[in-house]
């Protein structure tokens, strides 16, 4: 992990949400532009189908919007990538994470540049050819994100169960050939049978 000077640090952490409101935020944020990206396609998918000006402006609108918050969504994702360990699988798994993101956003901009002087904003065949696209490029960015939070523990929660995944993770596998998921539940499960056989005792 790089060494950021002072200021970048605390603007790292600040991104991170660590502090300001305990909680990741890039985590929390992902899924706005997603949901305004989707509704965009299906708007212009409408709009063609009966060449509505009041559908395709939906559409124009909703991708705007999901353009906007991609640029925070974004910003937050790089600082929990910051913190990725350059030599764990979770980094290349991230990076294309990222790259499928830029790649989305980009695509998001071509259809609100390519549109705003189009009268009603309606999108032509190419933008929903890109629609089409863009959909498959989320889908594959959002199964990658899913693996880097749910399979290695990293920007999701900070506390309970993902720290243990991400403690596993660091070290890949296990010799049994566990998950760092499934070495996290069975860590958790011991842990509360413990519990449950002191309280049995009385202890």
């Amino acid at each position: 992990m790089a060494s950021l000077p002072a200021p970048l640090e605390t603007l790292k952490k600040v991104l991170q949400g660590r502090g300001l409101v305990g909680h990741p935020l890039h985590v929390a944020l992902n899924h706005v532009p997603l949901g305004l990206w989707e509704g965009a396609v299906v708007f212009d998918l409408l709009a063609q189908r009966r060449r509505s000006t009041a559908f395709s402006q939906a559409g124009y609108y909703l991708n705007l919007w999901a353009v906007a918050m991609a640029l925070p969504t974004a910003l937050t994702g790089l600082a929990e990538w910051l913190d990725l360990p350059r030599d764990h699988p979770a980094w290349k798994t991230a990076t294309a994470h990222g790259v499928l993101n830029d790649l989305a956003l980009n695509i998001g901009l071509y259809n609100w540049l390519s549109r705003r002087s189009r009268h009603g904003f309606m999108p032509d065949r190419t933008n929903l050819w890109l629609d089409g696209a863009l959909l498959a490029i989320l889908g594959l960015s959002g199964y990658l994100g899913g693996v880097v939070a749910h399979e290695y523990g990293y920007g999701t929660h900070r506390q309970g169960a993902a720290v243990a995944m991400q403690a596993h993770s660091l070290v890949g596998l296990p010799p049994e050939g566990r998950t760092p998921a499934e070495q996290a539940a069975a860590a958790i499960e011991a842990a509360s049978g413990t519990a449950q056989e002191r309280s049995g005792s009385g202890i």
